[in-house]
């Protein structure tokens, strides 16, 4: 009889782990992350890959990196323009590893032979990363689909009500031009707010460097049209920025692509739709140069 209740209780137990086993998600980026843990709650561990403060484009995965994704249920990427290792790693994964690109169905910009990653800085389009990662959830968890369903739901009218802010309020503003010292990481944004961003950069990749011609350019086109702010990216030294500042007499504003976040600012707390809130608020100031 105390066999048959020990071997009970041991069935029990096990059954409740099993049932209650979260899955288990590898988030390449900080959007991606933000998206799966809001959607995924309490159902899913979500580990955001990159280390905080680390630029995204030229990251690779650490041994310890490769090891957390092979024994992950679901691997979260924004493609192979934004993360090229993860197609050249994807085929030694164990087929227990879910690929997920989060990019499927959405029409890239292109530019020459390469396609501007930078999606989610249009929170239109990140509805649709969002929509990616439910399948994805979904697919390897179906016993949770609906609350994973639900979960998206509430996300996704989040974002729908901080479209809506970002296009009111940017469509009652007279100015439209946007002097950006970074990297063209808002050509998804600026083409779904009708805003001109004009930068020293001619590519998408961080490692670039804007031309003393370019640079000469922009400063004489400030000079003329008398701004009072230029805005910089974050993660990266904002050299091209204080340089061209000092230049024209103007102010610096950050601008942040969401690619990471420093380590402050993930313990604060801060997700995508703050930090979208917050590029509202600094273009407000900078476009009516307050």
């Amino acid at each position: 009889m105390n066999r048959f209740f020990i071997t009970l209780l041991l069935t029990l137990f096990f059954t409740a782990f099993s049932f209650g086993k979260n899955i288990k998600v590898i988030a390449t980026i900080f959007p991606n992350y933000d998206f799966a843990r809001n959607i995924g709650k309490e159902k899913a561990e979500v580990t955001l890959l990159l280390p905080p403060g680390v630029e995204a484009h030229s990251y690779e995965p650490t041994p310890r990196d490769m090891v957390r994704i092979t024994t992950s249920d679901i691997l979260l990427y924004t493609g192979e323009d934004m993360e090229p290792w993860v197609h050249r790693m994807s085929k030694n994964l164990p087929s227990s590893v879910a690929v997920s690109d989060i990019s499927q169905g959405i029409e890239k910009i292109k530019d020459g032979d390469h396609k501007d990653p930078h999606i989610w800085t249009d929170p239109v389009l990140a509805m649709k990363m969002a929509d990616n990662i439910t399948a994805a959830f979904i697919k390897t968890d179906p016993k949770n689909s609906e609350y994973y369903i639900e979960n998206s739901r509430i996300y996704k009218n989040k974002l729908i009500r901080l479209h809506q802010k970002i296009d009111r309020e940017l469509s009652e503003l007279d100015k439209r031009d946007v002097v950006f010292s970074g990297h063209m990481v808002f050509g998804y944004f600026a083409k779904r707010y009708n805003l001109t961003f004009t930068t020293p950069y001619r590519s998408f990749s961080p490692d670039a460097e804007p031309t003393p011609r370019r640079m000469a350019e922009l400063i004489k086109t400030i000079k003329k049209r008398g701004d009072s702010y230029i805005y910089f990216e974050e993660l990266i030294d904002p050299k091209s920025a204080k340089l061209i500042a000092r230049e024209t007499q103007t102010k610096i504003l950050l601008l942040h692509g969401v690619h990471n976040l420093s380590k402050e600012e993930l313990k604060s707390g801060k997700g995508y739709i703050d930090i979208m809130e917050d590029n509202l608020k600094n273009l407000k100031r900078g476009l009516k140069n307050e």
